[in-house]
């Protein structure tokens, strides 16, 4: 059985990698990291809008549908998903900077809180 496995984690290694661009999404979360960390409070509103792309490309891969990220959010079972809480919450944080604009005061501890719940999610599904 171990030698079935581990020809069969050979095979599949070679097509994860080719159908899964890895790089590419830690390129990004490198970015959104860059702009966490900047001192310019727009360059934290991007890195949770990035951040929030993100998100929503990885829902939609995982094959949940809906027009918006909420409405694939709300398809989620939570047994499914151990961290939809943290994604709910980093994703109206996300809301509340699209929707009020420059009128929504963001600091830097709850910028910082909401990229940490998107890596909560990210790592959870090993997306990044």
């Amino acid at each position: 059985i171990r030698s079935i496995r581990l020809a069969e984690h050979a095979f599949y290694e070679d097509v994860l990698i080719e159908a899964s661009p890895t790089e590419a999404r830690n390129e990004r979360w490198e970015a959104v990291q860059t702009k966490i960390h900047s001192d310019n409070p727009s360059d934290w509103r991007q890195a949770i809008l990035d951040a929030d792309v993100m998100l929503d490309e990885m829902v939609k891969a995982m094959g949940y549908s809906g027009e918006s990220l909420g409405e694939r959010l709300k398809a989620i079972e939570p047994s499914d998903f151990e961290t939809l809480d943290a994604a709910w919450e980093a994703h109206k944080i996300r809301n509340q900077i699209a929707h009020e604009g420059a009128g929504y005061t963001l600091d830097h501890r709850r910028a910082r809180t909401a990229i940490d719940l998107y890596r909560q999610v990210f790592e959870e599904f090993f997306y990044i």
